[in-house]
């Protein structure tokens, strides 16, 4: 009797165990990469708010040839500043996703073998009867919870993964209307962030200053 209890404690314990196990760590996963996606979009949003900027000096300055040499030099820094953040955040999202799913997979694996004992449990007690079709059908319940999961991260990876991924939507007002800020201060985080004083890469910075000369040059020229 005992052993029976036993039994059927297992077959209702460990599928509901392993059930809740699933949707923490999917509940853990989609939460986290919604935080990295906000945080890479915001990223994204400052630095062309500081680009921007940059670039309206190029074009009130950009007659003297040391201050335009400076300006490039600066875009061209802040840009491997910002990509480098970018690539972080981007690596953050693709680790986590990858763990994710690795977790997932290996509950599902948990399950499957959990199904596989019920089933055989099943067939020697009861032998091929409609209690075992019965028992099957249960523990197809199971894996709706599977496939959600699953569904649910392939959704969200899905437009950051892909080769034809759209970029982060930011606000508009943002992109088109920089000059918002009331004056320079308000810029004075940006330049920190992206253009710091103590920048190592600064000698570094030539050898883009030809790319965002001629980027300027077409963008003037249109």
């Amino acid at each position: 009797m005992n052993v029976v209890w036993w039994i059927k404690l297992m077959n209702e314990a460990i599928p509901l165990l392993l059930l809740v196990g699933l949707s923490i760590v999917t509940y853990r996963g989609i939460k986290k990469n919604q935080f990295l996606l906000a945080e890479k979009e915001d990223l994204v949003r400052r630095y062309l708010l500081f680009r921007g900027d940059k670039q309206v000096r190029l074009k009130v300055y950009g007659q003297d040839e040391k201050v335009q040499r400076e300006l490039l030099r600066t875009l061209s820094n802040s840009w491997k500043n910002f990509k480098r953040a970018y690539d972080q955040y981007q690596a953050s999202f693709l680790a986590n996703t990858a763990r994710t799913k690795l977790l997932l997979q290996g509950i599902t694996v948990g399950l499957l073998i959990n199904s596989a004992r019920v089933l055989a449990e099943e067939y020697y007690f009861y032998g091929f009867k409609d209690r075992l079709f019965l028992a099957g059908a249960r523990e197809l319940l199971n894996y709706v919870l599977v496939f959600l999961s699953f569904f649910l991260m392939k959704a969200q990876a899905r437009p950051y993964l892909a080769p034809d991924a759209k970029a982060s939507k930011i606000d508009l007002e943002t992109l088109f209307f920089p000059n918002q800020l009331a004056n320079e201060k308000d810029y004075e985080y940006l330049y920190n962030e992206f253009s710091p004083l103590d920048d190592k890469g600064a000698e570094n910075g030539e050898e883009d200053q030809d790319y965002h000369r001629r980027a300027e040059s077409r963008s003037g020229a249109e």
